[in-house]
């Protein structure tokens, strides 16, 4: 405290009487934004976080760590993909070290519980999505979801794939038991039926399982046109795996319904991948500036092009500094309806958030992949033969009132 002169003394005792504290005082004179990375390195996405801590880095290195002249302190946590774990370390962040904008976790879960700490702090939450509840019940002011709505997934997968297999009428799905999973099965099911489509079975399972031989089984059962996986990650590439060993494709299509893209489909054989459809938030050939740019850098680091889960930290970090800029602010209330309203042209194309509901209205993809002999390189899994950006109908929109700061 020598370099400290008495009147700053006397003020952090001031306010360490009145409850700010000194930590709370030395944030104040920092000046810096702090922002928090909630992503998993341990649990059934530990595979994942370092994927989105890598995309939300080169964000934040693009502006060399600054915004609105000001220094950013990028601090990141391991929500374990575990809801108390993710709530309780956001809560320190936001508490100790004066985060007030939080980007994750990856599970849409995890996320829910964590957007109610965001509500309860009065901080802003950005996380990737895949539930329709933070557009329904739990919808507030202070989260905001960057991925294509259950519905625009399901309408983009379900017709395009049916308009190429029009007598592909009897589905069987395989659905992840929890937000993400139910959101996006209801809708594939609601748009289903405009098709005439028979779900002739529906199947869920746990989080991180390994071993689908009974829930495939059962598929095989129902002697299905098609099977549809409603799941991610480990779970989509063990699942496709088990569907190929049991002699169901290639003869029969499958379809993932939200893949993660490249960190999936690397993993399967191409034999595994021949006649597999694939729903995703972003494919490394898709044709905009932004994600060309974002493409060249993440491969000339990473090797591998970037898929869903580096590009949804990327982007989101983008719609999070647009939101700053907008602004001119970092004040979160000022943050909040700067975001509301955001138009953005960025790695998926045109991007706007709808203020009433917090939805990122933006473009999904359908890709069909390629058999082995079509590939042109080992990279090229497939071809994007559809995109769609459907909005949900206000009929099916449960989020009526956004609420009140």
């Amino acid at each position: 405290m020598g370099k400290l002169k008495r009147r700053d003394v006397l003020k952090i005792g001031a306010l360490a009487a009145t409850g700010l504290g000194f930590p709370a005082i030395l944030r104040a004179q920092s000046r810096e934004i702090v922002i928090l990375g909630l992503w998993d390195q341990t649990g059934a996405f530990s595979d994942v976080g370092p994927l989105n801590d890598r995309g939300m880095r080169m964000a934040l290195e693009e502006r060399d760590m600054k915004v609105l002249g000001r220094s950013i302190r990028y601090i990141t946590r391991d929500g374990a993909t575990q809801a108390g774990a993710s709530t309780r370390r956001a809560e320190e962040a936001v508490d100790g070290e004066g985060a007030r904008f939080i980007v994750g976790p990856w599970s849409s879960g995890v996320a829910l519980a964590v957007s109610e700490v965001a509500k309860r702090k009065k901080v802003v939450h950005l996380f990737s999505g895949g539930t329709e509840d933070i557009s329904g019940a739990r919808c507030h002011r202070y989260s905001f979801q960057w991925a294509a709505s259950p519905y625009t997934a399901a309408k983009t997968v379900v017709d395009n794939f049916m308009k190429a297999n029009p007598k592909a009428k009897r589905w069987h799905l395989l659905v992840a038991d929890y937000a993400f999973g139910w959101s996006v099965e209801k809708y594939v099911k609601e748009v289903g039926k405009t098709h005439g489509i028979e779900f002739v079975g529906a199947d869920r399972h746990p989080l991180g399982e390994r071993e689908f031989s009974n829930y495939v089984q059962k598929a095989a059962a129902n002697k299905p046109d098609a099977v549809a996986m409603i799941n991610f990650g480990g779970d989509a590439v063990a699942g496709a795996r088990e569907i190929f060993n049991f002699g169901l494709t290639p003869r029969l299509p499958l379809i993932m319904s939200w893949s993660s893209g490249v960190e999936e489909l690397v993993q399967l054989a191409p034999e595994i991948r021949d006649n597999l459809w694939v729903g995703t938030n972003f494919y490394y050939t898709v044709d905009t500036p932004a994600a060309k740019n974002f493409v060249k850098n993440y491969q000339a680091q990473f090797k591998l092009p970037p898929g869903y889960a580096p590009s949804a930290a990327y982007s989101m970090t983008h719609m999070l500094l647009a939101g700053f800029d907008k602004a001119k602010s970092d004040d979160v209330q000022a943050v909040v309806k700067a975001l509301e309203g955001l138009e953005m042209n960025d790695i998926v194309g045109p991007m706007r958030v709808d203020g009433a509901t917090h939805q990122t209205l933006r473009p999904y993809f359908l890709l069909r992949c390629k058999p082995k002999g079509a590939m042109k390189h080992e990279l090229d899994f497939g071809d994007v033969v559809a995109t769609g950006d459907a909005p949900l109908p206000k009929e099916y929109a449960a989020c009526k009132d956004i609420g009140p700061f």
